[in-house]
């Protein structure tokens, strides 16, 4: 059964150490763990089953919140830990909650585990995003022995109790996504696969963001029929289809808007002007600028890595 809204507060952070943890839908447990100098703020779900799940680990900096959590839920082991994917925001802990729970299975696309299994190269790649001294207030990338590691193929499923989690991958932000849909719930956790909430714009990373796979995701996700998203970098919603007609849209438009204007010799800042003058014609919204600085940007090092640009 899902909630109506994120207003069944099981505790509040009132200076006492507690973390804000709400209850969102059935016995799915929702709260943030505000990172310094990252500019979305990740979101870690728990699932109290008679094996608990934590979808979303986020960075290693958020372990000591997800601790505090699942004390506050009275939930005292995982069986699964499932980061949509690998990028620091999201999977950075994997590794560091493995070691906590060396009980649990850390779930991931195929392509996702080796690089949790051997890190290097994704230390590198979050070197290049975040800067060579990341660790410092996200803590480090560590790896994940094989024996934790659960490689699962497009529409694989785990059963926990009464529930049962599917796996579909959801390739585009990343090579390496999934969404899980949580069949009891109806509803889907979707990660970074259906653009950003409040805007559905493109979440364009650099260096992984694909567009053709990113369109081809929401299409394929818009077939099935579900009740709910349950956003990484923000809260529920229950307009599903709306919102991912919406999130294909500005997919095509922007990435087109900005390949045009900025073949055409403007400036970052007036792309950005442009960008938001025509979001704000169309939904009647003013987006924030980081929003706008990340479309962009990020835009622009696809295209130049596509050749397309100069």
């Amino acid at each position: 059964m899902l909630r109506k809204g994120c207003s069944d507060k099981m505790t509040t952070n009132l200076g006492n150490g507690m973390a804000d943890v709400r209850e969102v839908a059935d016995k799915v447990y929702r709260f943030e763990t505000p990172i310094a100098g990252m500019f979305y703020t990740p979101v870690v779900y728990l699932i109290d089953a008679p094996s608990g799940v934590l979808i979303e680990p986020g960075p290693a900096a958020a372990m000591p919140s997800i601790q505090k959590a699942m004390a506050q839920l009275g939930m005292k082991d995982l069986s699964y830990i499932i980061p949509t994917h690998i990028h620091v925001d999201h999977g950075g802990g994997a590794g560091a909650l493995a070691k906590h729970f060396p009980n649990a299975k850390v779930v991931a696309h195929p392509r996702g585990a080796k690089h949790l299994a051997s890190p290097e190269r994704l230390v590198e790649s979050t070197k290049l995003v975040w800067g060579q001294d990341f660790e410092q207030n996200l803590g480090p990338i560590i790896p994940i022995p094989e024996s934790q590691l659960k490689a699962m193929e497009d529409g694989e499923a785990i059963l926990i109790g009464d529930r049962q989690l599917q796996i579909i991958h959801a390739l585009g932000h990343s090579p390496h996504h999934i969404v899980i849909l949580d069949r009891r719930l109806n509803g889907l956790f979707c990660g970074e696969a259906l653009g950003l909430p409040g805007h559905q714009l493109p979440p364009v990373a650099p260096y992984s963001f694909e567009q053709d796979a990113y369109m081809a995701t929401i299409d394929s996700l818009s077939r099935l029929d579900f009740d709910a998203l349950f956003y990484s970098h923000g809260s529920i919603e229950r307009e599903p289809g709306r919102l991912m007609s919406r999130a294909l849209e500005n997919a095509r438009l922007y990435s087109s808007i900005i390949l045009e204007t900025a073949r055409s010799g403007n400036a970052p800042d007036d792309i950005m002007l442009l960008v938001s003058e025509d979001f704000h014609r169309r939904f009647g919204q003013r987006l924030p600028k980081g929003d706008l600085e990340i479309l962009v940007a990020g835009y622009m090092i696809y295209f130049k890595s596509k050749g397309m640009l100069a």
